[in-house]
């Protein structure tokens, strides 16, 4: 497994970790090259929960450490014509140039089965169009379109995060049986048991009395303003209501906040430590996932979905996406319109109605036990790993 992620995202993203480890669990042996930290010279070898962790280094810095530099494409070379590992499949965690150039050589060396994952719309209709400068947009937007859909069309096969990207794939020339739909999953080793609200409030020194909504998000926080104006709404009717944001709090956040005039109401818990993640869910009364029509989120799935099932409370989020089909099929939460109005009717119908909201956190409790459970989506990833395998085999006499 490659990818272009720092090791500290690894841990926080949790997707190619996440299947390395369980994979790991089903007897299978994994080697996971990712991106060091801050190193720029040499390369770390670990083991984590019985996952190989490679650290490969890079010149650049920060965000910019995503797979662009050719330094770390190089050492991610040497690293894998100097591994005598035999390897039986190659997954890639998107196909940037660091990620991609260093398997196109592996290959010449050891033409094994590629798989390419997709999780998120990064190119055209995707990330370009929503969170880059237009000078970006000009310079790189080709290049990002190419990197995200040349090579997934060459892959062996191809995972997807959601269905839209499913379709996007097929698209491309993917034949359907050549694309794996697998969502960010649920770890229930962190998420054992549905925890009392009453202590978690307790343990992180939150009041008992308050109405709380809770939104956490790695960096996907350009919807909350629908957010803000629903909350603003709702402490005209619940004075004592907090919001909890956690996560990336930027200025412009923070400037949106006073501009709603609710600034006292808002607890900005910034970004929580891994361990204590399910705690701080814990004390919600309910999630919130703003979740417009957007080309931009029609192509994703909102990883933090999972954690707030697993955390047995309910969510109010947009009819958008796979995220409309969960809530349909589900009953794990309410979908609201895409107005502040109905969001915030949304709120104060689950505040004014706790037995409703109790059975559909129930409900997201059993939905991310039995059907989004990492070690069920795990079965399914080894099995198209086993058909790919196969399938190449044929293909190739």
């Amino acid at each position: 497994m490659i990818n272009h992620h720092r090791r500290s995202k690894v841990n926080c993203v949790n997707r190619s970790l996440a299947m390395a480890r369980y994979l790991v669990r089903r007897g299978h042996q994994v080697t996971l090259l990712t991106t060091a930290n801050h190193r720029k010279t040499g390369i770390v070898e670990s083991h984590e929960d019985g996952v190989h962790i490679v650290e490969i280094p890079d010149l650049l810095w920060g965000q910019l450490r995503s797979g662009w530099d050719p330094w770390s494409a190089l050492n991610r070379i040497l690293y894998l014509l100097r591994c005598e590992k035999e390897f039986d499949l190659i997954h890639l965690f998107e196909s940037r140039p660091a990620v991609i150039h260093p398997i196109q050589v592996y290959r010449l060396k050891r033409p094994l089965p590629l798989i390419i994952d997709w999780v998120d719309g990064i190119g055209r209709g995707g990330i370009l169009e929503v969170r880059r400068p237009g000078w970006y947009r000009l310079l790189f937007g080709g290049m990002e379109t190419f990197y995200e859909e040349h090579f997934r069309a060459r892959a062996d096969g191809v995972t997807v995060i959601c269905t839209a990207l499913g379709e996007r794939a097929q698209a491309l020339g993917i034949a359907r049986d050549a694309i794996l739909h697998i969502p960010v999953g649920v770890d229930l080793d962190t998420y054992p048991t549905v925890l009392d609200k009453a202590a978690c409030r307790a343990a992180i020194g939150l009041p008992q009395e308050s109405k709380l909504l809770v939104f956490a998000g790695v960096d996907a926080d350009f919807d909350l303003p629908l957010v803000f104006s629903a909350f603003a709404r709702v402490v005209e009717q619940y004075p004592e209501a907090r919001l909890m944001l956690m996560g990336k709090s930027n200025p412009a956040l923070l400037s949106a906040v006073r501009e709603y005039g609710i600034a006292e109401q808002v607890i900005c818990a910034r970004y929580v430590p891994y361990e204590l993640f399910p705690t701080y869910l814990g004390s919600a009364d309910v999630f919130v996932l703003p979740f417009p029509n957007t080309m931009y989120n029609v192509g994703r799935w909102p990883s933090k979905i999972c954690d707030y099932m697993a955390s047995g409370r309910p969510t109010i989020s947009n009819p958008t996406g796979d995220i409309k089909t969960l809530f349909e099929q589900y009953e794990v939460g309410l979908l609201a319109d895409e107005n502040a109005d109905d969001f915030a009717a949304k709120i104060l119908y689950l505040f004014d109605h706790p037995q409703v909201a109790e059975s559909l956190g129930q409900n997201a409790r059993n939905t991310a036990e039995t059907h989004y459970n990492w070690n069920m989506l795990v079965a399914g990833l080894e099995a198209f790993y086993y058909e790919t395998l196969d399938r190449t085999r044929k293909a190739s006499g």
